[in-house]
């Protein structure tokens, strides 16, 4: 899913455009709407290119992304739920160019779709760490009818 920047100038988006031949190899991309100035927000080591990033989105001001990933390597997907694979790992915040790369979450569950918060908020040091993280989640609604 792309996502546009606030202002307009850049589209962020994830591809295996790096290497086609890795469908699991998902990387961040920036481009100008006419399709000028592609480049890869490079997020880690060369490692990265067998991991996949997805549901890049920009911050209200235009500094910062969120995606999802699993870059931390640690995955208890295929024991906690082995018949129910979903690719998305956890949140990550990085600037533009990719520095500054900051984990988010560290839980069981599958965190996709991140969105920003539309006033802008601080992405300023951390929370000590045992803090719990406060947001909100919403879970999809199942509705289930005979027709």
């Amino acid at each position: 899913m792309p996502s546009w920047s606030p202002r307009g100038d850049l589209i962020a988006f994830s591809s295996n455009r790096h290497d086609p031949t890795n469908p699991d190899g998902f990387g961040v991309y920036l481009v100008g709407p006419d399709g000028a100035g592609l480049r890869r927000v490079r997020v880690a080591s060369g490692d990265v290119d067998r991991e996949r990033i997805n549901h890049v989105a920009f911050s209200g001001d235009g500094e910062w992304l969120v995606f999802t990933a699993n870059l931390g390597g640690v995955n208890g997907e295929p024991v906690a739920g082995p018949n129910q694979f979903q690719p998305y790992g956890e949140l990550y915040t990085c600037r533009l160019d990719g520095s500054g790369l900051r984990r988010l979450t560290c839980n069981a569950f599958e965190d996709g779709t991140p969105a920003w918060h539309p006033r802008r908020l601080s992405v300023g040091p951390a929370a000590p760490a045992g803090e719990p993280l406060r947001g909100e989640v919403d879970e999809p609604l199942w509705i289930s009818c005979d027709i």
